[in-house]
């Protein structure tokens, strides 16, 4: 997939049922890329504050505390045995694990040495709390680095068709110097705008823009048939065999996007590819 452009590719691993599957994309886009592939997981001890029954803290007592920590303890080294198993015979691959620090707050510190952060979308039949488990959104508002997120079972991108999104943002801006690496492998690159508040002239100058950088890329103002540009999106993206999206993420407040939804939320949730969240 073109000439190297990445040093390491970071990816989440935790018990969800699709965590393989995730791991062999990240290590196929390591491969692609030349790049080190790097997994992670991170647990922290659950301990009741107060008894069931009885008297007293059960947190005071040893044999609880045991329990949680050798529960965390077999929950990290399920995921090292799943990412070992998946990552198979590479030998560009390191493990970085801890038994002692929030999940989502040990991604982020650990994704200062990668330049791209793999993570992924529940499969339907994972429960809600997931052993090691993270929220998407947290890690894309939080990393300050591009954030694939994979659909489940999905084992590896061929980045052939990219859609971009584009709207004149801050995250939109930033998205595209982002993902210039993957913008120049692509044999065909859209940049779209949706509805009426994008103009064409507006998508025109960002195509122009890529292909001074060697990029394929190629400007479409997609009308709105509803009121979620995110479905004009992945409906241009069915359209042209799209197998990546890329887009800025949380252009508003995270509030507002968790109330009244928005492009970044309606993608995490449903799209049928990858996406690159750069924000």
């Amino acid at each position: 997939m073109g000439e190297k452009k990445l040093s390491a590719v970071l990816v989440h691993v935790d018990g969800a049922k699709n965590a393989g599957a995730r791991v062999a994309f990240a290590g196929a886009l390591a491969d692609d890329f030349g790049a080190r592939l790097i997994g992670a997981a991170s647990g922290q001890m659950a301990i009741p504050v107060y008894a069931p029954f009885g008297e007293g803290f059960v947190s005071l007592q040893p044999e609880v505390v045991e329990a949680a920590r050798k529960q965390v303890s077999d929950q990290v080294a399920a995921a090292a045995a799943s990412f070992r198993a998946a990552a198979g015979a590479r030998t560009n691959v390191e493990w970085r694990a801890s038994e002692a620090n929030e999940p989502a707050g040990y991604l982020v510190e650990q994704a200062r040495a990668a330049d791209v952060v793999v993570v992924g979308r529940p499969a339907k039949g994972d429960p809600e709390d997931v052993m090691l488990g993270i929220a998407a959104s947290d890690i894309v508002l939080s990393v300050g680095r591009p954030v694939m997120v994979v659909p489940p079972g999905v084992e590896r991108l061929s980045g052939k068709r990219v859609v971009v999104a584009w709207k004149d943002t801050r995250e939109a801006r930033r998205a595209v110097i982002d993902a210039l690496p993957f913008l120049k492998a692509a044999e065909e690159v859209i940049v779209v705008g949706a509805g009426d508040e994008t103009p064409l002239a507006a998508v025109e100058d960002v195509a122009a823009y890529l292909k001074g950088h060697g990029v394929a890329a190629k400007p479409l103002v997609e009308a709105l048939t509803d009121s979620h540009p995110a479905h004009a999106l992945v409906r241009v993206a069915q359209r042209v065999n799209a197998d990546l999206i890329v887009t800025g993420a949380f252009g508003h407040s995270r509030m507002r996007q968790w109330v009244f939804g928005g492009v970044t939320r309606d993608l995490l949730d449903h799209a049928a590819v990858p996406v690159l969240f750069i924000h």
